[in-house]
C-alpha cells in the first residue's frame, strides 16, 4: 500500500512539475501574476500523512521545478515553506479529529473553508518565492502585488480545478482505528 502511495505522489509531483515549468512560468498576467498550480499538490497532502513526508514532498517537487528553470532553490524553499505550515493550516482550517482523514478539497472541507486554506497557503508561497526572488528588496510594492498578483491567479485556477475534481470520495472518512 505504501509502495502504491509513494509512485502516487511521485507522478504528481512529476505531472505538476511539467506542468508548472511548460505551462505555467510562460504565463504572466500584466507582468506580475504567474500561477504555481504545483502548490496544489501541497494542498492536497491528507491529514493522515506524516509532517515529515509532507516537508519532503514538498521539497522534491519544488525542487524538480528548479531544476527545469534555472532557479537555485527558490521554489524549493518556498514549496518547502508551504509544506511546512500546510499541516497547521489544515488543522485551524476544518476539525480534525484523531481517527479523521481529510484530504483538503472543496468536497470535504467547503468551499468557504478551502478557500480560505488555499489562498493562505498560496499567499505565503509567492510572498517567500518573490522574496527570495528579489533579495536585495529595492521596491517593496513589486514584491507585495506580484504575490497577491500570483496569489490570486493560482488560487482562481486552483479552485475551478478543484471544485470540478473533487469527488463524493474526498469527502472525511474515518481511519478505522
Amino acid at each position: 500500500m505504501k509502495t502504491l502511495a509513494f509512485f502516487r505522489h511521485l507522478l504528481a509531483m512529476l505531472f505538476f512539475a511539467a506542468l508548472q515549468v511548460m505551462v505555467c512560468n510562460r504565463i504572466s498576467l500584466f507582468g506580475y501574476a504567474t500561477p504555481f498550480i504545483y502548490v496544489w499538490m501541497i494542498l492536497r497532502f491528507d491529514s493522515f500523512m506524516s509532517k515529515g513526508s509532507v516537508l519532503l514532498w514538498s521539497f522534491l517537487l519544488g525542487l524538480s521545478v528548479d531544476i527545469f528553470t534555472a532557479t537555485p532553490g527558490l521554489n524549493a524553499a518556498a514549496a518547502t515553506l508551504a509544506g511546512m505550515l500546510q499541516p497547521s493550516f489544515l488543522e485551524i482550517s476544518v476539525r480534525i479529529d484523531k481517527h479523521d482523514v481529510v484530504r483538503p478539497s472543496c468536497a470535504s472541507m467547503g468551499n468557504s473553508h478551502f478557500a480560505l486554506y488555499a489562498f493562505l497557503l498560496l499567499f505565503i508561497h509567492s510572498l517567500a518565492l518573490f522574496i527570495l526572488k528579489d533579495i536585495p528588496i529595492d521596491n517593496w510594492g513589486t514584491v507585495i502585488l506580484s504575490a497577491v498578483g500570483s496569489s490570486l491567479l493560482s488560487f482562481a485556477i486552483i479552485f475551478c480545478l478543484d471544485l470540478s475534481f473533487s469527488r463524493n470520495k474526498d469527502r472525511r472518512y474515518t481511519s478505522g482505528l
